[in-house]
């Protein structure tokens, strides 16, 4: 069964149904596949009854072709898999999102909320954190190593209009294109439960201090 047809590049579903307590086998094929014959990759999962899931495709088909992760990580084409995911948030006035490690060439990081809290801590390549509740407004995440400095980049999040939902925050591109097949580079981005996928752009600001 053909389930999503020229599925693009940093994009989502929405919430979809599909059969549960049976084993499917999710084949990952070119756009301009004609058949199951032309599957690239095959993964085979079971799904129970009632649960809410998340898979994301993430890798490289050619790990020769790429800079291997600095950790040592795995960097193959895969499907990274969560469950007891959130179509909504649990308190209709925070957000609730889990964050979601994709960039192939990153090291461990941390995501920082500048001058509220650090939000993810020490997550490595293909790490998906737990559920992290914040309340619906704009902040600067700052992707640091796990040292916690210098910083890396910064990105505006804006969630004020977000209340009450729900999201997954995933790095994605490479840190360096130029050794990277002068691939997407490194961002971040947020996939809403409606399927709707947000680009935070990214910023950059310093401190000044002014003296008359």
């Amino acid at each position: 069964t053909l389930t999503l047809d020229d599925f693009a590049f940093r994009t989502a579903t929405p919430y979809i149904d599909v059969p549960a307590n049976v084993l499917l086998n999710i084949g990952v094929a070119p756009g301009n596949s004609t058949s199951v014959s032309d599957t690239l990759k095959n993964f085979e999962v079971t799904l129970a009854n009632g649960g809410t899931y998340l898979a994301v495709a993430n890798g490289v088909l050619n790990t020769a072709s790429f800079a291997a992760n600095p950790d040592g990580q795995s960097t193959a084409f895969t499907l990274f898999l969560k469950d007891q995911m959130l179509e909504a948030a649990i308190n209709s006035s925070d957000v609730d999102f889990i964050a979601l490690h994709g960039a192939s060439d990153a090291p461990t990081v941390d995501v920082i909320a500048r001058g509220v809290a650090t939000l993810v801590d020490d997550a490595s390549y293909g790490a998906i954190t737990n559920y992290i509740s914040v309340p619906p407004a704009s902040y600067i995440l700052d992707v640091t190593p796990a040292a916690g400095s210098p910083i890396v980049a910064s990105f505006t999040a804006d969630l004020s209009s977000l209340g009450g939902g729900s999201a997954v925050v995933f790095a994605s591109g490479f840190l360096d294109p130029t050794i990277n097949q002068n691939g997407p580079a490194f961002g971040l981005y947020a996939a809403l439960a409606n399927g709707t996928v947000v680009a935070f752009p990214a910023t950059s600001q310093a401190r000044l201090q002014v003296i008359h």
